[in-house]
């Protein structure tokens, strides 16, 4: 997801950056939870609860997760291969 927010912003930081960001408690996707709406409406995507699972699709492919950011994160992960 880290990957995919810097291709999106234009941005390129290093690893390095990622880590130290990442200890001091930046880029912890699947806990922001203003992530969400976001990717929803940027993506479009539709969150159902389905056999105590999180499924988000949109029209060109779907993805599960255990909490809808999840499932949306790995949806637009998947979308942007």
């Amino acid at each position: 997801m880290y990957c995919h927010a810097c291709k999106v912003s234009g941005k390129d930081p290093s690893q390095e950056e990622f880590e130290a960001g990442y200890q001091n408690g930046q880029f912890r996707f699947h806990q922001d939870k203003a992530l969400f709406l976001d990717l929803v409406e940027t993506y479009r995507i539709n969150t159902q609860y389905l056999a105590e699972e999180w499924l988000a699709s949109t029209t060109s492919g779907s993805a599960w997760g255990d909490t809808p950011l999840i499932a949306a994160c790995r949806l637009v992960l998947a979308l942007s291969r």
